[in-house]
């Protein structure tokens, strides 16, 4: 079974494929092999109690249809169909390639109720997911746990277990986008995660759950209310009536409380029955500032923002033009969910899809036509010779051609702008004079991405984060004479949702996107096109079994391999390093390891990391990484004194020369893998000047 789940689960794999590779198995393998079993028996070269056990084992070896797999993972508690709605009672239109007659528009829900159940009861999750439910104490935002809109919402269901699930709306294409069919086959996917995990785990796929799936032409064409009736149901039955799971050998009942609705912008008005325009007058879904008036809004305004009261009174006036408001959202059914609590928003399509690469044309072509400090040769030719490291290089924006700056219309990724926008200090920094008023806003971008990008956002830097959007947007309006975009604008709200639902990084859509690998991926393999909903869900319910059944949700923090461990001594200079009774050493034969693996990073000799403890940073490259008699990791480092930190190139210059120094902490410290770069001979860290040194 586990066999047969892995090829399931492979996205590039069709699921009749597996089961004609089980079948092949059987006839080719098990057959035959019974059948010797049976005459060493009859030779007398086996007992019959041998026999019949083998038998027995080789008869379980039956998967060879995918219902049969089916009702044997119904038996395990490892699969429940999925439910198939009818959106419209109207029947499809005959052009369209699901019509066989007079069947009606309909959407494939997952069995969540299941999903969740099963999910919490695996080894881990459970304990994991309530150790996170915690208040920090520290004076850090984390999670949405940490802001005032879950707080006040919650307030009232102390007596119970609550976890917050977060909603991902998105559409994806199932054929190639240049296709004349691309928009007849896009699909608007729905996914679900637990917000409060931790960040080493929250970003893993596996913990990202399919909800449900559903024809992007059907959303669009019919209203929400009818398109999303059954997850509002489900949504409302997860918080009213929860569900039972079975942890340890006692039922322990969970509410499940909607936080917030996530997706891109146009994504999320339209489910939320915004309006879909930014053109309109009142585009934004948290304040009603008029379009005009968000072109040069370098702050934001509480006294607009959208409340309870007021979105009835816009919902009662009924004028579109007025409110920016469709119709009342189905969402506003949920118990203790409104729309006005969705103070959310994406850093992924705001800034790396939005404001960095408006910033970065009107800045590339002021450095380079205007100022000549460099021009498009040059930056590509330093651009590809940086060093970005194992982190980033995959992720390296392509040469960019002159019509590009020329026409200021630049195209690249979310990952490659972050890329771009991380190294650009150390990458064009040298070349421009200090003082420049245009770097200087550059400057600013690089600073408001670094703390919208914080896992942990101390309330310190939320107030440094609206000061520095309030002067980028006053300097890219002075500089460039050019009006602020609605993505500007909503990037005045972002200290506000910081405090309202916690760090941005933990709502953006970067691993959301990134689930829609999975079925794209199946999709181009399968040629069916009639039900590609049907197809998408069973196939997530089998990869879903598999996860379940090999425990892929919560992993260690911390590993190492046994296999990379080896016996070896110190080189006498690091002798004086190293208290070898204090650390428990074992002077004359010390284990060595290769290396070990910490949040999914590689850390072996050479490695360079970054520790950051009540806002002290500090640097160390590994010389070696050992055990000690009690099991405990201990790196012997090479430790890097900061000279200073150079405010033009938003990074820290390095002394060459090191301390060595014995890290024992490394299970338990909060650290990172980093580069360090050499420019014009000085050795920089790359790493706004949010921390003490």
């Amino acid at each position: 079974m586990n066999m047969t789940l892995k090829w399931l689960s492979e996205n590039g794999l069709a699921r009749k494929v597996a089961f004609e590779i089980n079948n092949d198995i059987k006839q080719n393998i098990v057959g035959p092999l019974s059948s010797v079993i049976k005459d060493l028996q009859m030779t007398g070269a086996m007992t019959i109690e041998c026999r019949q056990a083998l038998d027995t084992m080789l008869d379980s070896y039956d998967c060879t249809s995918e219902y049969k797999c089916i009702q044997q993972l119904k038996r395990d508690g490892l699969y429940e169909d999925p439910t198939f709605f009818h959106i419209s009672e109207e029947p499809l239109p005959l052009s369209d390639p699901r019509y066989k007659g007079d069947e009606l528009i309909q959407g494939a829900l997952m069995p969540v109720k299941f999903m969740l159940r099963t999910y919490l009861e695996r080894d881990g999750v459970f304990d994991m997911i309530i150790n996170s439910l915690k208040l920090s104490s520290d004076g850090l935002i984390r999670s949405l746990i940490d802001g005032s809109i879950w707080q006040e919402r919650t307030a009232s269901m102390c007596c119970r277990t609550v976890i917050p699930i977060n909603i991902y709306f998105d559409d994806f294409t199932t054929s190639d986008t240049s296709s004349c069919h691309s928009k007849a086959t896009s699909i608007c996917a729905v996914y679900l995660n637990i917000p409060c995990m931790p960040a080493y785990l929250q970003g893993k796929l596996n913990n990202i759950l399919s909800v449900g799936f559903i024809k992007s032409q059907d959303r669009k064409k019919m209203n929400n209310d009818k398109t999303l009736s059954k997850l509002i149901d489900l949504l409302v039955d997860l918080e009213v009536e929860g569900i039972t799971v079975r942890i340890g050998d006692q039922d322990q009942k969970v509410f499940f409380v909607l936080g917030f609705v996530l997706g891109d912008n146009l994504g999320v008005n339209g489910i939320l029955d915004y309006v879909e325009s930014f053109r309109a007058n009142f585009f934004c879904r948290v304040c009603k500032r008029r379009r005009t008036q968000t072109e040069v809004d370098t702050k934001e305004y509480p006294d607009v923002f959208r409340t309870i009261t007021s979105y009835e009174h816009d919902v009662q006036l009924a004028t579109v033009s007025e409110t920016g408001i469709k119709s009342p959202s189905c969402f506003n059914k949920i118990p203790s969910y409104h729309v006005t609590h969705n103070f959310v928003f994406d850093i992924m399509h705001d800034i790396f899809e939005g404001v960095a690469i408006y910033d970065l044309q009107h800045m590339l072509y002021y450095f380079i036509y205007i100022k000549h400090y460099f021009n498009v040769s040059s930056f590509n030719e330093r651009k590809n010779a940086f060093i970005y490291g194992s982190q980033h290089s995959d992720n390296i924006i392509h040469d960019i051609q002159e019509y590009h700056i020329k026409l200021k219309k630049l195209k690249c990724t979310a990952s490659e702008m972050k890329t771009l926008i991380t190294f650009l200090p150390l990458l064009v920094g040298p070349l421009i004079p200090e003082f420049d008023e245009v770097w200087q806003l550059a400057c600013a971008l690089v600073k408001i991405v670094h703390i919208t990008l914080l896992r942990e956002v101390p309330y310190a830097l939320v107030k440094e984060l609206r000061s520095l959007i309030d002067y980028h947007h006053h300097q890219y309006v002075k500089l460039f004479k050019d009006t602020l975009k609605p993505k500007h604008h909503n990037l005045v709200h972002y200290p506000t949702a910081i405090l309202k639902g916690g760090a941005l990084r933990s709502h953006w859509s970067m691993r959301f996107e990134a689930k829609h690998r999975e079925p794209k991926a199946y999709c181009k393999i399968n040629s069916n096109r009639i039900n590609m909903c049907s197809s998408i869900a069973i196939k997530a319910n089998f990869k879903f079994a598999y996860n379940c059944l090999n425990n892929n949700f919560v992993f260690p923090k911390f590993t190492y391999d046994k296999s990379q461990v080896y016996i070896n001594r110190f080189k006498p200079e690091h002798h004086q390093c190293i208290d070898f009774d204090l650390y428990n050493i074992n002077r004359e034969s010390v284990r060595f390891l290769k290396h070990f693996v910490k949040c999914e990073t590689l850390y072996n000799r050479g490695s360079v990391f970054i520790t950051i403890r009540k806002e002290t940073a500090n640097i160390f490259k590994i010389i070696e990484i050992f055990l000690n008699n009690d099991n405990r990791i201990l790196i012997l480092c090479d430790k890097f004194k900061f000279v200073k930190f150079n405010e033009h190139l938003q990074s820290y210059e390095l002394n060459t020369q090191t301390t060595t120094v014995l890290v024992d902490n490394i299970e338990t410290c909060e650290s990172e893998r980093i580069n360090l770069h050499d420019v014009d001979g000085t050795m920089y860290m790359r790493l706004c000047n949010y921390y003490n040194t």
